[in-house]
């Protein structure tokens, strides 16, 4: 690579977009609920023309064409926001500058800089976090070997954006980032749409597992919040917690506000769970009568006459010791998916193999003891439903049976159920 370019080198080379606009920083927070503190700042551009007339990032950026300009530009407001957070005596927390995925590629060509800009700044790479900004993008593994760079720096990789346009799980399994952001259409949606509730804490649940901490941007209200806060999110941010500025916030700034989010989820937890077993106590009831009867060698329909009958009950069937399943389901009248020739491949039949299934595997490590699964759909609806399930002894082997309830139905228009999470 070329010589680094300067921060005062740079002035110069930008000064086609810093004759018509002005320039400045803004600084967003980002917090970490479990020390109820900001962690990060995100640091934003604000543009002003000589009128005085602001101009939104996205116009700022659109309208400046790729190439020398469009790099210069990305620089400027990078040193920028470095030179303006270097001021404060923060020694603690990250500064998250966003990238345009082009420049991130095609900036090398125009002589290396981002080394050079923070060993002048005193910023050290470990407290900066680059931000990949969603943008569509021909060539991913170009993408992913420049931001190595970055990496072999030393800075934190951040994926903004995920769940928008080209930031989904491709570019997971590509650049191996250190923090996802989630998009704030997602973080909005949880709060209206039960589908995307159910989906979140699976999501962030993923991302972890590909060894990611997890932001919620976006945050607007107390619910969305609350939503965050129940999927296990690492870090939030949004205008909930504290709005963009241009000096950093206080250190205790926003305790309050997660003493009072942490109390609102406790008492929320302890709403659900009452509303769910209330709700499933005649289900519990039926399930360990069935399982009672069976052990004593009566048959299922018989044993489970009275749980097959509860309203929101879908199916009864047994699964022995090994997994494979015994004999046919016991369909509700009432249910007709089981009456639906479209899904006749998907039947059960005597020598179904579900041993790969939590409920079944739950139920066997402890007997006796019943199962609730989270909501999931199921192969033989398919219809969304929460699975009921309870090991008993028969002539001497283990059994397990089983109740499918109907999870729409059960849950109704109450979102409560839906944000519980059944014990396992």
């Amino acid at each position: 690579m070329d010589e680094d370019i300067g921060l005062a080198s740079l002035a110069s080379f930008a000064a086609p977009v810093h004759g018509r606009l002005e320039l400045s920083s803004a600084f967003q927070p980002i917090f970490s609920p479990a020390h109820r503190r900001a962690v990060g700042y995100e640091g934003l551009i604000r543009a002003r023309d000589k009128r005085g007339r602001i101009v939104p990032p996205l116009e700022l950026f659109s309208e400046v064409p790729v190439g020398e300009t469009r790099i210069l530009l990305d620089r400027q407001c990078r040193s920028l926001h470095v030179s303006n957070f270097t001021r404060f005596a923060d020694e603690r927390s990250w500064l998250f500058l966003n990238i345009d995925p082009y420049v991130a590629i095609e900036g090398r060509n125009f002589g290396s800089f981002f080394a050079g800009m923070l060993r002048e700044s005193g910023l050290a790479p470990h407290r900066v976090a680059v931000e990949l900004i969603e943008s569509p993008l021909a060539d991913e593994g170009k993408l992913a070997a420049a931001m190595e760079y970055y990496r072999e720096l030393g800075c934190v990789i951040v994926l903004d954006d995920f769940g928008a346009g080209h930031s989904n799980f491709d570019r997971i399994w590509r650049l191996n980032p250190d923090i996802v952001k989630i998009d704030r259409e997602m973080t909005r949606r949880v709060t209206v749409e039960p589908l995307a509730r159910r989906m979140f804490a699976g999501i962030v649940s993923v991302l972890h597992e590909a060894g990611a901490l997890v932001c919620v941007e976006g945050i607007e209200t107390e619910d969305e919040a609350l939503c965050a806060t129940d999927a296990n999110a690492d870090l939030v941010q949004g205008h909930y917690f504290a709005s963009p500025a241009t000096e950093l916030v206080e250190e205790g700034c926003a305790r309050d506000t997660f003493t009072r989010l942490f109390a609102g989820f406790r008492a929320e937890v302890l709403e659900m769970q009452a509303q769910r077993h209330a709700k499933l106590e005649p289900y519990f009831s039926g399930l360990a009568t069935a399982a009672g009867a069976l052990a004593s060698g009566v048959g299922l329909p018989a044993a489970a006459a009275a749980l097959i009958a509860q309203p929101y009950t879908q199916r009864c069937y047994l699964i022995g010791g090994d997994g494979l399943q015994l004999g046919a389901n016991l369909e509700a009248e009432r249910n007709a998916s089981a009456r639906d020739p479209r899904l006749e491949p998907m039947r059960p039949t005597a020598g179904t193999n579900w041993q790969n299934k939590p409920y079944f595997r739950r139920a066997i490590a402890s007997p006796g003891a019943i199962q609730v699964t989270r909501p999931y759909l199921s192969v033989t609806g398919p219809k969304l439903c929460v699975t009921l399930s309870i090991a008993y002894t028969r002539k001497g082997g283990a059994e397990v049976v089983c109740a499918d309830l109907d999870y729409e139905a059960l849950a109704g228009a109450d979102l409560a159920f839906g944000r519980a999470r059944p014990a396992s």
